[in-house]
């Protein structure tokens, strides 16, 4: 007998139990517009302690084609004993049509219970082209004017105004200077001029030389110099024997003797080490004087070089280059001044 009450009570605490769990589902607004919110809500009724899963559903994900998740809510009251859970889905649609929101599985301690199906009416907007006649478009407004707007556009004109004037006042004096500038005249010297003047600078620094070599050499070669421009010949390239055997075909012996001994003490000195005293020096620069004075009568009337043309001074090159920039800002500012009022204007 006992046996039999053990089990019969077994029984009824089960039924019980099983009769206090309860899974239902249902939506606020069974009707909504396309675009409108309904929100759908499964309740769950389980003893104190039961663990409930619901359908998981993120964010934009859908329950439904068509039919979007906004977002979900949970809340949870307990009195006796007995626990009711609601989950809310918020929901929208954008295709105005009848759905039915399927059965969903609910986990209630550790046991699958189901929820009944919903439906769900998405609806256009309706629109009575009776009685809701279309109003006709606004006039164009006019937009108020403001300086803090044109400020910009204005700033700039003058800016580049001023400029341009800057720019119109270097060029006049610029143009002043141009007029004004010559060039320095070069005084032209004849070969024997030129050989003169450079034998004189060597006599005055005669004792600032440290070797005779560059002495000897500097003295030999303001002679062939001369010797090049006065018989036409290129001494600068010749050996001192071509150089007399051309100078004895031109003058004859007398002139060829005279340099024989010049260029021997030059070249035993530049090519044999060979040391010559202060009159020995003072001797060789006579000698070569009186060389360039004895042939000078024979000197030809030599046509004027053309002289050097002098660098422009430099404050020149700055006002073109003031010019220049001040030309170019002025015209890049215009530029964008035009830009400007044409986005303000349009």
């Amino acid at each position: 007998m006992r046996k039999y009450t053990v089990i019969i009570t077994l029984l009824v605490l089960a039924a019980v139990c099983h009769a206090q769990v309860q899974v239902t589902a249902n939506v606020d607004s069974a009707r909504i517009l396309v675009g409108g919110r309904s929100h759908y809500t499964i309740t769950v009724l389980a003893p104190q302690g039961a663990k409930v899963s619901f359908p998981e559903y993120n964010k934009k994900k859908e329950i439904l084609p068509s039919i979007e998740v906004l977002g979900i809510a949970t809340d949870t009251t307990l009195t006796d004993n007995v626990q009711e859970i609601r989950r809310v889905y918020t929901l929208t649609a954008w295709d105005a049509r009848h759905y039915t929101i399927p059965a969903q599985k609910v986990m209630v301690g550790g046991k699958e219970k189901m929820t009944g199906t919903v439906t769900l009416d998405v609806q256009t907007v309706p629109v009575d082209t009776v009685k809701n006649t279309p109003m006709p478009p606004d006039g164009i407004q006019r937009v108020p004017f403001s300086w803090g707007e044109w400020m910009p556009v204005a700033l700039s004109l003058v800016l580049s105004i001023v400029l341009l004037g800057i720019s119109f006042y270097l060029y006049r004096v610029l143009r002043s200077r141009k007029r004004g500038w010559k060039p320095k005249k070069i005084q032209t010297l004849s070969f024997y001029e030129q050989a003169r003047q450079d034998l004189a600078k060597i006599s005055a620094s005669r004792r600032s030389y440290i070797e005779q070599k560059a002495f000897y050499t500097d003295v030999t070669n303001v002679l062939r110099k001369y010797i090049s421009r006065r018989f036409h010949i290129n001494a600068m390239e010749m050996t001192t024997c071509e150089i007399l055997e051309h100078l004895h075909e031109a003058d004859g012996e007398t002139i060829t003797e005279d340099l024989k001994e010049v260029f021997k003490t030059a070249d035993l000195v530049k090519f044999a080490k060979y040391s010559t005293g202060e009159n020995d020096m003072v001797f060789y620069l006579d000698s070569v004087a009186r060389f360039i004075d004895k042939t000078k009568a024979d000197e030809p009337e030599e046509a004027a070089a053309e002289p050097e043309r002098e660098e422009k001074p430099r404050p020149h090159r700055l006002l073109k280059l003031a010019v220049t920039v001040s030309v170019a800002a002025s015209v890049a500012l215009i530029v964008y001044a035009a830009f400007k009022a044409y986005a303000l204007l349009v």
